[in-house]
């Protein structure tokens, strides 16, 4: 499985689960892959996936990642969304039930076989929540979890759990050295080396992490990582990762690799981050040195991506364009650097939430389902970036923001239904970067023509009809995003009044539709 292909550890368990999921017993209808954090339980699930739709075992393999904070209206669409289908219903028990004849539908009654996979369960989920208990005919459930007692619960057969476990000491040993492409001569860094990989208590996420930090470092490189890794407890995995992480944060060069690592320490888990944005929200906080164009901005966001990619920092995303975050790297970035203060907050009614928005932070993203508007008692004169995902309500900012969140440089709205967008945006000065995406502005957005420092609008799949002229006032703006705004009015002159500035014009479709652009 990627670095960890044919260790003998994980090829048993592998060739277990495979022949789980093409058994045709009732007991094997539901498998899981258990262990702890960092121990390869989502590679091997992708292993299998891609070896399932190799050998056609399946007609449709559906995945969906559950992780510690579960919200139901999410997964539900996040599931519908996999299938290609959309969910019209809002009401919980609803979707439920379109999901479950969306299942039948597809499984033709049983006469084909459907996989459904849950990646990274914290805790027990109805499956009835999803139209998956009972079970319909011919599908198959596989889960990964760090909790063998949640998958029991979930109806999982003893039989039917297979555990994913540390590798061997052999097996780490051959996994270090295989990523540091040490040569056979270097007899001093062979033994530090194995010094280094008895610390990591075979965790392969550990491993490759310091083993990608030290490939081609200096001898005194890898002597001072074995001594910050000396005094730490074998079984503590956490402590060791954490420290792990650490390490291999530090050793990047460059201070532009450390605050795009930082800022993607802030979306959700398992979150397919757009690099584009990384790019767009670090042009607007300044995070990028000596770089005056956007399209040098997105040259070096991809090269800071890169970077951590190959610092084991970041991984790559099935999704083009996107890369992701091991939610143990994620955990380390929010509790290990107060410096940049951000919270990422997903479940706004838990205490810690709370205390998050009690606190002066800098950078905020804020998952809003089940809220109708940002929290009344919040007020940060330092928040420098805001970003709200998932509304489904008339979601209202207070009105008087401004006064509020007078240091706002970034503002992004995902996903948020019919959003009222503060009228006192229009006494912001600070603000650099815009983007509203998968919202439905019914208002005139006229108002943001006053937003006077304003470089970059994005306005995808936000179905605005019209681009007014005051549009044409936005005299700093550099990239303006219409992509999927369908039948769209431009005013009269608003791209003539936009041309001293503007480097940047996307009107592309979006989702297999047709953009008509009409200028008056």
């Amino acid at each position: 499985m990627g670095t960890q292909d044919n260790f003998e550890s994980r090829e048993l368990i592998f060739n277990k689960a495979l022949k789980a999921l093409q058994s045709n017993e009732e007991s094997h209808r539901m498998i899981a892959l258990c262990g702890m954090g960092g121990v390869g339980k989502t590679t091997m699930m992708e292993q299998l996936k891609k070896a399932v739709e190799d050998l056609k075992m399946f007609d449709l393999v559906v995945k969906v990642v559950v992780g510690e904070n579960t919200e139901i209206t999410s997964l539900q669409k996040a599931i519908v969304e996999y299938i290609g289908n959309a969910l019209v219903e809002t009401a919980k028990d609803a979707r439920a039930d379109r999901l479950r004849k969306i299942f039948e539908l597809k499984s033709e009654q049983g006469q084909k076989k459907i996989l459904v996979i849950m990646d990274d369960i914290w805790k027990e989920v109805e499956l009835t929540d999803f139209g998956l208990s009972p079970l319909p005919n011919g599908l198959k459930l596989l889960f990964t979890s760090r909790f063998e007692n949640v998958c029991t619960q979930m109806g999982v057969g003893i039989g039917s759990i297979f555990r994913v476990g540390v590798l061997s000491g052999i097996e780490a040993k051959t996994l270090f050295f295989r990523i540091c492409h040490l040569d056979g001569d270097q007899d001093e860094l062979q033994r530090i080396g194995e010094d280094i990989v008895k610390k990591c208590g075979g965790l392969p996420i550990a491993i490759v992490t310091i083993a990608k930090s030290l490939r081609g470092n200096k001898k005194e490189a890898w002597k001072e990582a074995l001594s910050n890794l000396q005094h730490h407890d074998l079984q503590d995995h956490d402590n060791i990762v954490h420290k792990v992480f650490e390490m291999s944060y530090k050793n990047l060069k460059r201070e532009d690799d450390k605050a795009i690592f930082l800022l993607s320490g802030l979306f959700p888990d398992d979150f397919n981050i757009p690099v584009e944005d990384l790019m767009m929200y670090g042009w607007g906080l300044n995070l990028f040195a000596n770089v005056h164009t956007l399209t040098d901005a997105r040259i070096r966001a991809n090269v800071c991506v890169e970077n951590l990619i190959h610092a084991n920092l970041l991984t790559e995303s099935d999704v083009n364009g996107c890369v992701k975050m091991h939610d143990l790297v994620r955990a380390f970035v929010l509790s290990n650097f107060s410096k940049v203060k951000q919270a990422s907050i997903v479940n706004h009614d838990s205490m810690a939430s709370k205390r998050l928005l009690s606190d002066s932070c800098e950078r905020i993203l804020l998952k809003c389902t089940g809220m109708s508007g940002f929290p009344v008692d919040f007020n940060s004169t330092n928040l420098s970036l805001l970003i709200l995902m998932d509304g489904y309500e008339f979601f209202k900012l207070p009105e008087d923001m401004h006064e509020r969140m007078k240091k706002l440089e970034v503002v992004s709205y995902e996903n948020m239904g019919i959003p009222r967008l503060p009228i006192t945006f229009e006494h912001t000065t600070t603000l650099r970067v815009l983007s509203l995406r998968s919202c439905s502005l019914i208002d005139d957005i006229s108002f943001l023509g006053s937003l006077c420092n304003l470089e970059t609008l994005s306005l995808v799949d936000c179905n605005i009809r019209r681009l007014p002229s005051a549009i044409g006032e936005l005299k700093k703006l550099k990239l303006l995003d219409l992509t999927g705004c369908v039948d769209l009015y431009i005013d009269q002159g608003v791209l003539q009044d936009l041309k001293g500035s503007l480097k940047e014009l996307y009107m592309r479709a979006s989702k297999g539709r047709p953009v008509r652009i009409f200028l008056h």
